[in-house]
């Protein structure tokens, strides 16, 4: 049992808990270790060199060089897919001054059901577009959806809210969510299920990157990984890699959290970790990143126990226990999306687990799209961040590369 799990069982709040300050993970981050070894306090002469022609001063420069370097050794650009290679994919041109004010940012949404609707609805509590475009086949309802959203405006900010069953009105978006996909229906493979929705992204790829060429695309459809995977091959290998990812994992971290907080009576914002690979049943704890008030879960060479599996078992079952007890769910998976969005709106360059090609990472050789650390902005992901995992751990990473592969060379070469 961990050092936290045995001082909940002592302790009725965290305050109370002891930590030895001197406990450390050997294995955590040598970032720091390198940062360290080439330290810049001592050099104070640099402080006072003048700017240079682009307003930064010398300290400045050398500072981003040293740190240029540290993050390559621990971080790469997004990964093209194979096929990508030859036709010089670009990476993510980003230009603070064509990314624009926050008020003339345009979201749409593609798909407007429960999740559709709920990702609507926490964009517009948090302000965070100037314009929602609403896409849907099913327009009598979606011009309700609409109506219903248009008569609440006198309690959030101005944000023009668009609704059409043509892609005309995605014109121009910074992002587009794609959450339209078919239900799994009873009794039906996941491959007949994928081979259903890698149809609708057929459909609808190509018109979105019609009208917003130069727009993020968030796939949310299930089965995630996979339909971002088609996406981006449907998409043509010119797009830069990073402009289409999945939502992937961000919502299960979010579960991881939640369920961790609650365990030890603390505010989700204390707890951080991840689960990375499928966004499903074959997910990956990554128990060795988890932080509590920035302290490990785990102590130094603790392996996880039964009770982190159990821990992960609830928050594989969590969807499945909504689903049972309300038919869907929606508003966590729209509060995510939400906060997907405010990164790339606002360029915030957050770290968050995104479903992206991992082929080069981990000994991984194929093209699969799996959640791993990325830094998210403007038009996408930026960096992908190879986050360090124990043995066990990047065994179970590579084991779920496995099986989404199986899955999704079926496909592949088909799309």
């Amino acid at each position: 049992m961990s050092q936290f799990l045995q001082s909940v069982a002592k302790h009725s709040s965290f305050g109370s808990i002891k930590v030895r300050a001197s406990v450390r993970n050997p294995n955590y981050s040598s970032v720091l270790l390198s940062a360290r070894a080439r330290p810049f306090t001592n050099d104070t002469s640099i402080v006072s060199k003048p700017m240079d022609s682009s307003g930064r001063s010398s300290h400045n420069i050398l500072f981003d060089t040293h740190f240029n370097n540290l993050r390559l050794a621990h971080t790469r650009a997004p990964i093209p897919y194979t096929s990508a290679l030859d036709e010089a994919s670009a990476p993510l041109n980003y230009d603070p001054a064509h990314h624009g004010h926050l008020g003339h940012k345009k979201v749409t949404i593609v798909g407007c059901g429960q999740v559709g609707m709920a990702t609507a609805y926490a964009l517009l509590n948090q302000a965070s577009a100037g314009t929602i475009a609403l896409i849907d086949a099913k327009r009598e309802r979606l011009e309700g959806e609409a109506k219903d959203l248009e008569q609440g405006s006198a309690f959030h900010q101005h944000i023009r809210i668009l609704a059409s069953d043509e892609y005309s009105v995605s014109k121009d978006s910074h992002l587009v969510i794609v959450t339209a996909g078919a239900a799994q229906k009873p009794g039906e493979s996941r491959l007949n299920l994928v081979e259903r929705n890698v149809s609708i992204m057929q459909s609808i790829i190509p018109k979105v990157l019609s009208f917003s060429p130069n727009a993020a695309i968030c796939v949310v459809a299930n089965p995630c990984d996979i339909l971002t995977a088609v996406a981006s091959k449907i998409a043509g290998p010119t797009l830069p890699a990073g402009r289409i990812f999945g939502s992937g994992t961000c919502l299960d971290s979010s579960r991881l959290q939640s369920l961790i907080s609650k365990i030890l009576n603390l505010d989700t914002s204390a707890v951080q970790g991840y689960i990375l690979g499928e966004h499903g049943d074959s997910s990956v704890p990554v128990w060795s990143s988890v932080r509590i008030g920035g302290l490990p879960f785990l102590k130094p060479g603790e392996e996880p126990g039964e009770i982190h599996e159990r821990i992960h078992q609830e928050v594989v079952n969590s969807a499945y226990d909504v689903i049972e007890r309300k038919g869907s769910t929606n508003w966590a998976i729209g509060l995510t999306n939400a906060f997907i969005a405010k990164a790339i709106l606002y360029d915030t360059r957050n770290i968050m687990p995104l479903s992206t090609c991992v082929r080069g990472m981990y000994g991984i050789k194929e093209d699969v799209f799996l959640s791993v650390p990325c830094a998210v902005g403007a038009f996408g992901i930026h960096r992908a961040v190879q986050t360090w995992m124990s043995p066990s751990e990047q065994r179970k990473f590579v084991e779920t590369a496995g099986t989404i592969w199986e899955i999704q060379k079926e496909i592949w070469n088909n799309v």
